[in-house]
């Protein structure tokens, strides 16, 4: 009955009903397979927030590689006029160096210290400008980087920058930018054209990125909805496992502790009749 009493004590105290392995060896070990799912459950969770914290100034540098290329087609473009003095190409050529250096601080956008850009080499700043103002050839990695946020989905977390700035063409959007400088402070219309086509392929090669980094933030909210939904359903079916019907647990305490009373009182009342009869 003492052992009965406390037992339905702890229940009430704790709220559990099972504590140990011994109290229920199978839904003890069900409750240990439900536990270590969901704290894979809670890893896959804080993946999927900080891939998308990582993703969301990804697109926000996308946004700025695209809005720069259209200034720099737009001034291009202007550049192509054959009645433009001598003071105005320099002016526009300026504002093609100024954008070309603000392409190359884009590329070599960092998030907590590691490169956006630079693929696997996180560490490696994909892009530098030698003087005078020639931005060397790419120096990251062309293996991007993924990362996990379920056991069968996983997002591209470091970008390969040549994509973006080279892909296929035979050399990359801040060589075509050099080049447009020259052809614009020199007027040469065919040149200018060249590059403008240039411009266009980079500008639809950042555009195709920006979609990627989009789809990939509209999955990872899907993803986050799922692993929400999985954390609730299995802390359920732990709750249904481990915890106990407060009401009923107190009832069965109350019914014990009236046992263990009736028991105490009955050793007591055997205790004393005993002794008057050997006192008699």
């Amino acid at each position: 009955a003492s052992e009965h009493r406390l037992e339905a004590q702890r229940r009430v105290s704790t709220g559990r009903r099972v504590s140990k392995i011994s109290d229920d060896p199978t839904a003890a070990a069900t409750s240990l397979a439900e536990r270590s799912a969901l704290g894979q459950v809670d890893q896959y969770t804080r993946s999927a927030d900080s891939v998308a914290s990582r993703l969301a100034v990804v697109d926000t540098v996308l946004s700025n590689v695209v809005e720069k290329l259209t200034a720099a087609q737009t001034v291009a473009t202007a550049a192509r006029g054959s009645t433009l003095s001598t003071t105005q190409r320099a002016s526009l050529a300026q504002e093609l160096g100024g954008i070309r250096d603000a392409l190359t601080d884009d590329m070599n956008s960092t998030l907590h210290g590691r490169y956006l850009f630079g693929g696997a080499a996180v560490t490696t700043k994909p892009y530098t400008i030698t003087p005078p103002a020639t931005v060397a050839a790419y120096v990251g990695s062309n293996n991007e980087v993924r990362a996990d946020i379920s056991s069968d989905r996983s997002v591209t977390v470091a970008f390969d920058g040549e994509a973006i700035t080279q892909g296929s063409d035979a050399q990359d959007v801040f060589t075509t930018l050099d080049q447009l400088i020259a052809d614009v402070t020199a007027g040469n219309s065919d040149g200018i054209g060249t590059g403008l086509a240039a411009l266009q392929r980079a500008f639809d090669r950042a555009t195709a990125a920006q979609t990627r980094v989009g789809n990939e933030l509209a999955m990872i909210d899907t993803q986050k909805l799922r692993l929400q939904q999985m954390t609730l359903s299995g802390s359920e079916r732990l709750a249904a496992l481990e915890q106990i019907d407060m009401a009923k647990a107190t009832t069965e305490m109350q019914h014990a502790d009236t046992a263990y009373q009736a028991s105490v009182g009955a050793i007591g009342t055997s205790s004393r009749t005993s002794l008057m009869d050997y006192l008699k």
